[in-house]
């Protein structure tokens, strides 16, 4: 409590310091907000090019030649570095192609990939390169569309349908257009973006490379893998966007960025643009407390059981394993984020410092008569929210678990839900029990039906029903309580596994045929049969609805009160002020240094190829390549050599603000041209997405010049290396 009262009395008295001058790396800022930025101390500290040269809608800036990476739901940052559309992004990032084209004849996981020539490259399906033309505020549009009276479900529809409006009304040209909300909902931006539908896989270096050290290294420092890729964007011969097609032709960026071999030393100048992901550095102290004590920590738990079941599932087949390969890196990746998030919000405080933040407005309101009508409640409200929401939060989230264990209980509850649906007025029912929706579903499930591991969906099942066990008194699932009442511990345990697995193994709904049929049922019809499993789907979708409507206004209503709170907290602290991080483009600076992770220990801020050789053990995911061994044992380093180190630099460290959305973001010295490529945060600084502390927060960056290297002297990509861009000379940097 002491810690924490000094915090607070600290806070109050800062306040009102502009952001920039209190932590001066901080800040994934709008492109447009560069001039606004303390150009001359960036300037000292190495910055050499103009505002306009980094953002213009009127000529060539960098910012036509960072691209966002769209693969499905998630993605990263590339750049281009030729006049032919070639991109440089992370391997983890070409990582889903990679394995898509690879199997058990061409694994080009384990083996890597390089098209010799552009006929050789390979689709990568899926992916969509993002170009930003221009952005705009639309706030004030945005919120034409809401009146006074209405209800917050009204606002959030008023809101969703003047957003799609503007969007419709700027797509035209072969552009795509995006309405984007920032900051819980304070602003609104509209972004339109130049496309790319046809990407293709150049090259990516292989596993035992581009991640080596695997998931111990994850997110830790120091690291030593080549996590870099080469994408190539491509376009119909007109040049405007088209799925993959061998007339296509690459896409010719207005700017690509070149490359400066000439090395990097502590306190040179860093600058990263790139699309960063989701950040919460607006969000309210009781937002921060839940996400660090409740719901992190569940999406852990249910991390660890689904990377337990792939993993064991992939041991018994090869071929699943290869196909599991980036769904289970993926996973991996959120777990280990998502655990140093948790000790990172613990370690910094956060919520202690949003406490103080809140006291001080509290404090500034009452010393404000109009802005404590208008802002006055909204803390309260805000408090209030979430007392309710932890108060069923655990329960619902339980019961979608169990609902959500394997193939036949989603399945069944779809059969249910569908029944339950036609029940419905036609204007109240929803567009996931469609007979489209049918249609999809029995495609999907049909052709994999016999597939299914029961066993993993047994032990699912289980497991969720041990959660069950766990929940506080107050939110017990009265079925589940019925099932295994009078057992606890180690007798309840071995009843759940039990039933789990009769359930599963013994239910009359094993064949697809019998699934089949529940699809044309009535909810009553559903109810009355007996069979354990179905009757643990019904209790359990009967005992979620009420609480999904509670969830629903949840949403609704802090989704009114959020902006309000992020309006009222502007309004206090004036100043610099950047948008939380929405995956649209952004500008963050900082230094090369190194960092004091705990007492008595320092890391430095550059890691070599010795260090690959000292953590090799031959086997995954510490397993050096026959190649990249013999380039070492010979000494075939060619000119890549780091003066200070005497060997090949692999990686280094910067105080560059970033977040996931920023893989693949070429790191820049003051002139514009890369000498890294951003592949990770480091363990200590992974609570920034909610506070950035410029002690702990770093940016692991590939050098470029191990890049280099690996394309030089181990792949023999030499068409690649001549496609390039490359000078070998040091930009001027402060204090050197």
């Amino acid at each position: 409590m002491n810690r924490q009262v000094i915090i607070i009395i600290f806070l109050i008295g800062s306040l009102l310091v502009s952001p920039v001058s209190s932590r001066a790396d901080e800040g994934m800022w709008l492109p447009d907000a560069i001039e606004k930025l303390p150009l001359g101390q960036l300037k000292k500290k190495g910055l050499e090019l103009k505002p306009e040269e980094i953002y213009s809608t009127t000529g060539p800036s960098l910012k036509d030649a960072i691209v966002r990476i769209s693969i499905g739901g998630g993605g990263g940052t590339g750049s281009f570095v030729s006049a032919d559309g070639l991109i440089l992004t992370n391997h983890h990032i070409a990582f889903t192609a990679v394995t898509a084209a690879s199997s058990t004849e061409n694994d080009y996981i384990a083996n890597g990939f390089l098209a010799k020539s552009r006929s050789d490259e390979i689709q990568a399906g899926n992916y969509t390169i993002y170009i930003t033309q221009e952005f705009k505020e639309v706030t004030a549009e945005v919120f034409s569309a809401v009146k006074p009276e209405m209800s917050s479900e009204a606002r959030n529809q008023a809101i969703a349908g003047k957003v799609e409006e503007i969007r419709k009304s700027r797509e035209k040209d072969g552009m795509v257009a995006q309405v984007v909300e920032a900051s819980g909902g304070y602003q609104y931006f509209l972004y339109t973006y130049l496309t790319s539908k046809d990407v293709r896989l150049v090259y990516a270096p292989p596993k035992s490379i581009g991640y080596f050290g695997g998931d111990p290294d994850n997110f830790e420092w120091p690291r030593h893998c080549g996590d870099f890729a080469f994408l190539r964007a491509y376009v119909a011969p007109d040049g405007r966007p088209a799925g993959y097609s061998k007339e296509n032709v690459p896409f010719k960026p207005k700017k690509f960025l070149t490359i400066n071999s000439g090395g990097i030393r502590e306190g040179d100048f860093a600058m990263i643009m790139g699309y960063p992901g989701i950040t919460y550095r607006h969000r309210e102290s009781y937002s921060v407390d839940y996400r660090e004590h409740i719901q992190l920590p569940e999406q852990i738990a249910n991390l660890r059981r689904q990377i337990d079941l792939l993993t064991k599932l992939g041991e018994q087949d090869p071929a699943l394993k290869i196909r599991l390969a980036d769904h289970l890196f993926v996973l991996s990746n959120s777990l280990k984020a998502y655990e140093g998030t948790v000790k990172g919000l613990s370690r910094m405080d956060v919520v202690a410092h949003k406490r103080a933040d809140e006291a001080a407005l509290v404090k500034w309101l009452d010393a404000n008569p109009a802005m404590k009508a208008r802002y006055g409640d909204v803390l309260t409200k805000l408090e209030g929210l979430y007392r309710d929401l932890r108060s069923f939060v655990q329960k619902q989230t339980t019961l979608n678990n169990i609902l959500d264990s394997g193939e036949l209980i989603n399945a069944l509850e779809f059969a249910y839900g569908r029944a339950l649906d036609r029940e419905k007025p036609e204007k109240e029912r929803q567009s996931q029990y469609t007979d489209a929706a049918l249609q999809r579903l029995k495609a999907r499930f049909g052709a994999s039906w016999k597939e299914r591991d029961s066993r993993s969906e047994a032990q699912e099942l289980a497991t969720a029903l041990a959660q069950a066990a766990e929940l506080p008194s107050d939110q017990k699932i009265s079925y589940v309580e019925m099932l295994f009442e009078g057992k606890t511990g180690k007798k309840r345990r071995g009843a759940e596994s039990e039933f789990a697995f009769n359930a599963i193994e013994k239910t009359k709904f094993a064949s697809f045929a019998e699934v089949d049929k529940l699809f044309s049922a009535s909810a009553a019809e559903v109810r009355a049969i007996e069979d354990p499993l179905m009757k643990l789907v019904v209790q359990s979708v009967d005992e979620a609805a009420p609480l999904s409507t509670r969830m629903a206004q949840f949403t609704n209503t802090i989704t009114s009160f959020r902006p309000e709170y992020v309006r009222a907290m502007r309004e206090m602290k004036k100043g610099l002020y950047y948008p939380d991080a929405n995956f649209t483009l952004r500008f963050t600076y900082g230094e090369v240094k190194g960092y004091k992770p705990r007492d008595a220990v320092t890391y430095d801020y550059q890691s070599s190829l010795s260090g690959v050789i000292e953590k090799e053990t031959g086997s995954d995911p510490f397993e050096v390549p026959p190649r990249l061994k013999e380039l070492i044992s010979k000494k075939e380093f060619g000119n890549y050599i780091d003066a200070r180190l005497k060997d090949i630099p692999v990686a280094f460290i910067t105080t560059n603000d970033i977040t996931g959305g920023n893989s693949g973001s070429a790191v820049m010295n003051g002139r514009g041209q890369i000498i890294g490529i951003a592949f990770d945060g480091n363990y200590e600084g992974l609570g920034g997405d909610y506070y950035y502390d410029i002690s702990s927060n770093r940016t692991l960056t590939v050098d470029i010049r191990y890049v280099l290297f690996l394309i030089d002297k181990f792949a023999g990509a030499n068409d690649l290396l001549r496609e390039l861009q490359i000078e070998r000379t040091k930009a001027v940097t402060a204090g050197h």
